[in-house]
């Protein structure tokens, strides 16, 4: 069995290009911005280089997020820790509020509208990007709209955006239940829905069999090296359609909604190797006050919440390290 888990490995790693820096921001995400978000250049190199990911490819990666502003840098001697710098630390949070969910958001019915007419042309297309990334679709040229959420603060968006002189927020209902197969077939449109249903396929196509292999297979072979470089794999190409996935309400939804399946299947494997993923990380990295801290609160969240079980795991781990 361990074999066919390598296999799986392999296949995932050369069935499409893997982007330096895009691998790196789901290595960050996923395994260190809740311990800290910082780690010796070195470190990320222990992780990646079994995977076949060359030291340079690193190296490359981690200095290209530094210039974009995703990472920052602290020199130690001849030593380079990286950690996610502020404007990274905020796109990861934005990030993980979609990835780590474990249901569709709730909807009071409310509609948040956008309405760009008052926006010079030159920056119209900087905010419509940014809108898009965060859930907004484009209506008519000038307004954007998306389903209202309690985890989506408008004011304070514009604010971020330089936005808050310029756009024009209604907030609207949607009292007319006559048009509801009209506005489904709008958002289906005007949100793309097809297109990331068919990238949920194909997630779902690539990463069932691995459900598969974990319930066949013994524990022995789940290893801690094993564990992460699946769960690293599974969260990155999880999160390359998640982040393009508008998180609509189930109202506004098709019926068998791909998404559904994805997360599901996502969850079931990650809790299935997370503890042992987690264990590697931790003896492989080291940052500049030695090793990682342990996990935040806020990671045990994750999916609804990441087993209780796995907590009292992970603190018996602790106090066999001390006794040691």
């Amino acid at each position: 069995m361990a074999h066919k888990l390598d296999d799986f490995i392999r296949h995932a790693l050369n069935a499409q290009p893997i982007s330096g820096t895009s691998l790196i921001i789901s290595l960050y995400g996923d395994a260190l911005s809740h311990r800290g978000g910082e780690v010796w250049l070195g470190s990320l190199s222990l992780l990646l280089e079994p995977m076949g990911f060359s030291d340079r490819f690193v190296r490359t990666s981690v200095f290209r997020l530094q210039k974009e502003g995703w990472l920052a840098v602290e020199k130690l001697g001849r030593r380079s820790y990286y950690r996610i710098a502020e404007r990274g630390m905020n796109q990861f949070r934005y990030a993980e509020s979609k990835i780590y969910l474990s249901e569709q958001p709730e909807w009071d019915g409310k509609w948040d509208l956008l309405l760009l007419e008052r926006v010079a042309k030159n920056e119209r297309n900087r905010l419509k990007k940014e809108l898009d990334w965060l859930g907004f679709a484009q209506l008519n040229t000038t307004l954007m709209a998306a389903p209202s959420s309690t985890q989506r603060d408008i004011p304070a968006l514009l604010g971020e955006l330089n936005a808050s002189d310029s756009v024009i927020y209604f907030r609207a209902d949607y009292p007319y239940p006559r048009s509801e197969q009209s506005l489904k077939e709008l958002v289906s449109i005007n949100w793309s829905l097809e297109q990331i249903s068919q990238h949920y396929h194909e997630f779902i196509v690539s990463f069932r069999p691995l459900m598969a292999l974990l319930r066949d297979c013994h524990e022995a072979d789940l290893t801690p090296e094993r564990c992460f470089q699946l769960r690293l794999l599974l969260i990155h190409f999880y999160r390359r359609i998640v982040l393009r996935d508008p998180m609509l309400p189930d109202a506004l939804l098709p019926t068998q909604w791909e998404g559904l399946i994805a997360r599901n299947l996502c969850i079931n494997i990650y809790q299935h190797i997370d503890l042992a993923a987690t264990r590697y990380v931790s003896e492989r990295c080291e940052t500049t006050i030695g090793q990682l801290p342990q996990p935040t609160a806020a990671y045990y969240r994750r999916f609804g919440s990441l087993h209780r079980k796995m907590i009292a795991q992970w603190n018996e781990r602790l106090i066999l390290i001390d006794s040691e």
